[in-house]
Parts: structure tokens; sequence; C-alpha cells
């Protein structure tokens, strides 16, 4: 069975078994925002909670959110953390406002200190489903998987909501409770047949459990519910393609672009499965109708160099171009990095194509191609024991690294990672 696990929620990775990743939960990010004019948290049921701002000279909560905010879309969790701190030591902040320095926390993933702030405050801040929701969401952030199942079970007569029960079903199956999750998961669509993310969390369950055929009729029910959603479509796209309806999957990739033109993976997709079958300007014409319309994704400008290599061998400043291109807008795309340092390599430019392909190696150390193409600069440089020592770890002489990469986003699409 592949290594496949439970599709997340939205948002982080995590393990699950077979070293795969989960669909998680809604993160703190995605639930919070801050109001200037009166600092709010927008919670689940998009309740906006609210405290009086009586802004004090060391207490200022609306000043140190707006801040700490501010750092949070930087991606500045250590600066964000740092200005959060700063309201440890103000023993009289409202009950909300303690419950929204921990929300705030957890958007700076710092889950402990979170968890300490929920627990701080009364368990109806601001009510008693999203109080319950925050503090096993922290639990499940910090690996504490029984104790996120235990809060949301509790009070077994409260409904706990479409976000704490997909919550339960992904804490289930990081416990390996498969069958606790797939009762979750069936009874909540039977509840609740608009919980699009349920849907996709039991697809991703049956995948895992090796039920593909149940998966993709899992799919098919997702988009009789949601016929115009382009994550459904693709979803179902990847479980066809899992069961080999590789026509079926082209249609589903098809209709996720009709509605979400600037959706970059069913693109990819598309031309991927062109590229495999040898259609390789077929496969670029895809991705360039892909760039023209505005579809801007590193993996595509990746894939059109590898077409153009195949198209014209002899013409390296072509692809270089893309490569560049791809690289300028994801600095770790792996697959560009192996082969910009494979063609520098061609070039005899040894020191930028070792360095390329020690930092696509050092990202992941998985990947066959970067390794592959490593060893042979390895080789190249006369380092004959460090190259000796790479190719050990490769089972074959070669790597396809345009099947790697569809493999990696069918997975990712799916909620599913080889390795976290």
């Amino acid at each position: 069975m592949n290594a496949i696990k439970i599709r997340k929620i939205n948002g982080y990775s995590q393990p699950g078994r077979c070293g795969c990743g989960v669909r998680k939960p809604i993160p703190f990010s995605r639930l919070s925002s801050v109001a200037l004019t009166c600092l709010c948290m927008v919670g689940l049921s998009r309740e906006v909670w609210c405290s009086p701002q009586h802004p004090g000279p060391t207490c200022d909560v609306q000043s140190v959110f707006r801040l700490a905010d501010a750092e949070l879309k930087r991606q500045q969790h250590d600066q964000a953390e740092r200005e959060l701190d700063r309201l440890l030591g103000c023993k009289a902040l409202p009950s909300i406002d303690r419950f929204n320095l921990g929300w705030f926390y957890g958007r700076a993933h710092t889950f402990g200190k979170a968890l300490s702030e929920f627990n701080s405050v009364s368990e109806d801040v601001p009510n008693a489903k999203t109080h319950q929701y925050a503090i096993a969401l922290a639990q499940f952030e910090l690996g504490d998987y029984k104790a996120a199942v235990e809060t949301l079970t509790h009070n077994k007569r409260q409904d706990l909501g479409q976000d704490s029960t997909n919550l339960l079903a992904v804490s289930y199956s990081k416990l390996g409770l498969y069958q606790n999750s797939y009762t979750v998961l069936t009874d909540e669509i039977h509840q609740h047949p608009d919980d699009r993310l349920a849907y996709l969390n039991l697809v991703t369950l049956l995948c895992d459990l090796g039920r593909l055929p149940d998966a993709v009729d899992v799919a098919d029910k997702a988009v009789s519910t949601f016929p115009r959603n382009a994550e459904v479509l693709v979803v179902r796209g990847a479980a066809h393609t899992l069961v080999g309806e590789t026509a079926k999957a082209r249609a589903d990739f098809e209709a996720a672009i009709e509605v979400s033109p600037l959706n970059g993976s069913p693109r990819f997709f598309l031309a991927a499965s062109e590229y495999k079958e040898g259609r390789y300007a077929d496969a670029r014409d895809e991705i360039l109708h892909a760039i023209r319309a505005g579809v801007k994704d590193s993996d595509l400008n990746y894939l059109l160099a590898e077409a153009a290599v195949r198209l014209d061998p002899s013409n390296i400043a072509s692809p270089l171009t893309e490569l560049n291109r791809a690289i300028a807008m994801n600095p770790r795309q792996v697959q560009a990095l192996s082969l910009r340092g494979k063609l520098r390599l061609q070039q005899h430019d040894l020191n930028d194509a070792v360095s390329d392909l020690e930092l696509a190696h050092s990202i992941d150390p998985a990947s066959a191609s970067a390794t592959y193409n490593l060893a042979r600069a390895y080789f190249a440089l006369g380092k004959a024991e460090e190259a000796t020592a790479l190719s050990k770890q490769l089972a074959s002489s070669g790597a396809d690294a345009v099947n790697e990469l569809s493999n990696q986003k069918l997975k990712s699409v799916l909620g599913l990672h080889s390795h976290d």
C-alpha cells in the first residue's frame, strides 16, 4: 500500500501512518483577523469577538495585536511572539483579550503559550464551542492527539460543529484509530452533507486504507454536492489518476481550470500527462497558454524547461531561462535546482552546478533526481568517495524528475505526503 494518510482540513503538514501527512484542522492563521478600528477576532461561526479598548502605557492590547498581526503577515513568527510577550505581565486583561492573545500565539506557532492562555480563561470565552476547539487545536499542534480527542469528546451531548468534528477525525487518524476516524467522517457527511472538508478527509482516509474505488465514489459524491469547487474537482482528478482513469482525470482537471483559471495544479497535471505520453510540444503549448493566462507557478516553468530540453537538447539557453524564473519564484524548488545543476554540468560550469545540486539535495535528501545529478557532479569534480556514497542511495542509475514532482504534487493535492 502506498504511504498515504488523512488529508488536512487546511494548513500545517503533519506525520501520519506510513510517514504521510494529514489534512489538518483550520489553523489559527485562517480564523483570526485584526480590525484597526476595534480589535476583533473572527471566529469559527464568523462572530466578532471584541473588547472595549482602554489602552494603558504598558498594556496597550490593540497596539500590540496590530504590531503582531503585521509581523505575522510577513511570516516573522519570532518577532510576533516577542510583541505578544509584552502582554504577559498585564494581569488585568479582559478575558476576551486573554483568549485573543492565545489565538495570536497560535498564529505565531507558539502553541504552548496559546494553550496556557486558553486555559487561563473561562470555558465560555468567547463561547463554549470555540473555546473547546481552540484548546483541542493547540493540543493537536503540540502533538498531544490523545488530549485533543479527550477535549473534543468529554461532552458527548454537545454538537461539535464542522471544524471540531474534522479535527476529531484527524486526531483519531494520528492515533491510528482509523475506524473511529471513518465513523466520525461518515456520520458528519450524513448529518451535514455541506461539509466539504469531511468529504476530502474521507477520500484521503479511504486511500490510506487502500480502498481506492471507494475513494473515487466519495469524490464523485463530493463533486455532485460541490460541482463548481475547483479543489474538489482536482481531488477527484487525483483519485481518478490513482486508479488509472486518466481520461476522467483529465476531464476533471479541465473542469477545474474552467472554474479557477489561475489555479496552477490542474494546469500542471494536464501538461505533465502530455509530457509523460511523449507529447512534449503539446505540454509546452499547454504551459505557455497557462502562463499567458496569468498563472504563476514555479512548477509550470520547471516543466516547460523539461519540455524544452526534450524538444531541442542542444538549446540549453531556453530551458535555463525558464529554470531561472522558476527558482526566482520558489528558491527551494528541488526539481528546478536539480535540472539547472544538470544543465550547468553539461556546460562544464562545475561550481555553480554543484551549488545548485547540493542545495537541492539538502532541501530534499529523498529526491532521486537531486541525488543522482549531485553524484554525477561529484564524479566530474573528482570526488569519487562522495559520489559513490550518493550512488549507493539510488535504486537505479537514474531518476525521472518529472514523475517525481508529479507524484509529489498528486499526493499534496490529496493531502498525502511521502515524508515530512
